[in-house]
Order: structure tokens, then sequence, then C-alpha cells
């Protein structure tokens, strides 16, 4: 356990808060300041639970509470204002994917990050899987053996959800969600390409939902959707993803001049080109060590951010947005969008931040 444990307090407890609440303290870096639930019950089973504090109100926790991070369990669309409020206080902020409603949001907050001298961290633990890690290492010797030897990327992202409990139709409304699978289902997809090829030239998007008339699909939110992106004048890659189709199934394909390799949240496969198997890693059970190397990262950023600086840098999920954002312009304007102009209006560095 650190002399000084990082204080964590969680605001809204759904399932995947608390279940980053007990990987936080399993890691010994943290302890839990204060819980908040505008359930009653639930809140108080928190504060039971964790032994601290316990509000129903959310405004209370955040101006009573001393901690460092504010982890984020609610709906997405209940944040922002939980967020400033937060960052004024001088928390750092712990938010899942996707961490904002749209890419302005997201610029505003990272704005008040910078002046208040707080860090706006997204949980994508992802980043921190060990099927990740061997796609980055495979990418980092072939680009040092073969010279960017791959041309194509296709990845795959099928979540099949069925009728939503009413609770989550939410999801369903582009003004509180503020978009639907592409956004919602495929933010850590994104952001892993982005971190192995960098930020697109182009991107173009097609949407559709499935309701049964015009007027309806126009105000609901896309649950199937095919993005088309292109890095280079050699680089393409295409993403498809869908609620409704099944079964469940996300997978990362590159496709080089001699190999493919395939990456999902289980394995790695290598093949040559002619079907044969030349490697196979099985990475099973890595969820949960995944998501506590991501606080562990987040913690030791904190504490020493010169000896275990933060991965990826701060503002990094600019991008990861930008590239959404172009997206759902694209459908809208039946073109191809660019990322770097969309950033470039907002006038913001995701590299210049804190």
């Amino acid at each position: 356990m650190a002399e000084q444990p990082i204080k964590i307090a969680a605001v809204g407890l759904s399932a995947s808060a608390q279940q980053l609440l007990d990987i936080a303290l399993e890691c010994g870096l943290y302890e839990v300041a204060a819980v908040a639930d505008e359930r009653m019950e639930q809140a108080e089973t928190g504060g039971r639970k964790y032994e601290c504090p316990h509000f129903t109100d959310m405004r209370q926790l955040i101006v009573q509470t001393e901690a460092d991070f504010l982890l984020f369990g609610i709906p997405v669309y209940q944040c922002i204002e939980f967020i400033r409020l937060g960052m004024q206080q001088k928390f750092h902020i712990l938010m899942p994917c996707p961490p904002t409603q749209n890419f302005s949001q997201l610029a505003e907050l990272y704005r008040l990050a910078y002046k208040e001298q707080v860090s706006f961290l997204t949980l994508q633990k992802g980043r921190f899987g060990l099927p990740f890690e061997h796609v980055r290492n495979y990418l980092a010797q072939a680009r040092q053996e073969h010279d960017h030897p791959w041309h194509l990327v296709s990845a795959v992202c099928h979540i099949p959800m069925g009728e939503l409990q009413p609770n989550m139709r939410w999801l369903y409304d582009p003004t509180m969600a503020g978009g639907g699978v592409l956004l919602h289902d495929c933010y850590d997809l994104i952001d892993e390409l982005l971190l192995c090829f960098g930020l697109p030239q182009r991107v173009y998007a097609l949407a559709i939902n499935q309701a049964p008339d015009r007027q309806q699909r126009m105000s609901l939110t896309e649950d199937t959707a095919i993005v088309s992106m292109q890095f280079t004048d050699a680089l393409i890659a295409q993403i498809c993803t869908s609620r409704t189709l099944g079964p469940a199934r996300r997978h990362l394909r590159i496709h080089g001049k001699q190999q493919h390799l395939t990456a999902t949240e289980q394995e790695v496969v290598l093949y040559d080109n002619e079907g044969t198997l030349l490697e196979q890693k099985v990475y099973e059970g890595d969820d949960l060590p995944s998501q506590k190397r991501m606080l562990e990262n987040a913690a030791n950023a904190l504490l020493d951010p010169q000896g275990s600086p933060l991965y990826p840098y701060h503002g990094f999920d600019l991008n990861t947005f930008a590239v959404i954002e172009a997206a759902y312009l694209s459908t809208r304007t039946g073109m191809a969008e660019e990322p770097l102009r969309i950033l470039e209006l907002a006038d913001i560095d995701p590299a210049g931040l804190l």
C-alpha cells in the first residue's frame, strides 16, 4: 500500500463503476473517499461496502469531499455539469467511453481542465489489453524490418443488444446519447486504430437504423454503420459495426503483402497469405487485469508524471473524437471529411494539453 493512497470518489454506482472501485482498491494505490448515487438504497449500500461517506446529491459529494479523482458511473448526458463542477473543485476526472456526447463538449472540457490544471482521462481499457500490446509490438517490429508492409485494416464490431431496458432507452435519443453504435460501441476500436496508425487523413461513413419508417429513422441513433478511413496513399481501413447483427464479434484484422494478423479481445493470430498459421497467442481472462493496468497508469502518472507518464498523452481523446465527429459529419454531407480540419477549427492541439 502506498504511504498516501490516492483518494477516489464515485459519482454514480453503476455495476461498471463499482467494478472499477474494487479494482482500484485491489491494486493498492487508491482508497475510496466517498460515493454518490441518486438511489438511496444504492448509496447506503456503497457507503457500507467501501466504508466511506455516501450521498444522494452529486453536488454535495463534489463540494464536500476531498479526493484526487472523480470517477463517473452515470449516463454521459448527465455528467457534464458535474464534470465542470468537479474540475473547478480541482478533481481529476475519470470517464468511461465515450467521455462526452460530442467533440465540442470534449474540447470545452479539455480547455477547462487546462485552465484548472487537472486531468480529464478516458477509461479505455483496450489501451492496456495484452492483445493490443501484441499488435503494437508486431507493427513496431514490422516497421523496422519491412517499411510499412500493410495496406488494409478491416474491423468488425457486432454487439447485438435486443430491446433495451427502460433505463437504457436514452441510447436511442440522439440528443441524450450524442450518437449510436459508432460512438458508444466503437470508441475503443477507433481509439486503438489511431494509437497504431495515427490520425487518418479522410473519413467517409454511412449509418442507418432499423426503424420502420423514415420519420422514426431520422429521430433515432444509428444501429448499423460502415466507416472508411484513409491514413496514407497506401493504407486504408474500414469498420463495420452493428447492434442488430449477430453473433457478438469484435476483431481487428491487418492485411499485409505477405501476412495478415487478426486480433480479438482474447487472442491474436498471424497467418501468411496462403493460410498457414505462423503464430497464435491466447489472452484469456485479461479483462480485469487490463483495467487494473489502466488504473495503475492513471495513479502512477499522478504520483510521478516524469517517471511514469500517462498513456496515451493527455488530450489524445480529441483525436479519437475528431474521427468520430468526421464520420457523423460525413453521414450528413455524403462526402469524406478530414479529422485534422475539425481539430484546426476547434483551435485546440491535443499534444499541447496538460
